[in-house]
């Protein structure tokens, strides 16, 4: 639907192609601990009021670091093709940046409301991916951002 989507699919087959045997990981939002992610940067900005964050817009964020132990193990198996490795839990970039905004003591009642589908922005505004079967081949769990965004800091 996009250039960035076509790019990802493109070198999703030339992985393919070349390596059969290749891992291929897809994922969602991933979000980092120490505010350096962009859709970190996107929050704190949006609770000093600069700019919106959407509403209508879904995705399964990651936390970075269950994403990277995943990705280790995953690696490890005998596993092949492509294998979703995002969060369980779907969240607008609203709620999103609410949570962030919370995790960071920034205020999130300053975060101001749009509709992507207001814009003329492409792209799909529903993005969930499943990891379900993926999960069953790795022992880490990947975390709700309702979880891993609730402290600051090491895993639980």
């Amino acid at each position: 639907m996009t250039p960035y989507g076509a790019a990802k699919a493109a070198a999703e087959t030339a992985v393919g192609a070349v390596t059969p045997t290749a891992v291929i990981v897809r994922t969602s939002l991933i979000i980092g601990r120490d505010g350096s992610s962009a859709h970190e940067r996107r929050a704190y900005a949006a609770a000093r009021g600069q700019g919106r964050l959407f509403t209508d817009e879904v995705r399964c964020p990651v936390d970075v670091v269950d994403l990277a132990a995943a990705v280790l193990e995953l690696a490890a198996t005998d596993a092949s093709g492509v294998h979703h490795l995002a969060g369980p839990e779907p969240v607008s970039r609203y709620d999103l940046g609410r949570l962030i905004a919370r995790r960071d003591g920034l205020d999130p009642d300053g975060i101001r409301t749009g509709k992507r589908s207001d814009r003329a922005v492409p792209g799909p505004l529903d993005v969930r991916l499943d990891s379900a079967a993926t999960q069953r081949l790795v022992g880490t769990r990947l975390r709700a951002p309702s979880e891993f965004l609730a402290t600051r800091g090491d895993r639980p």
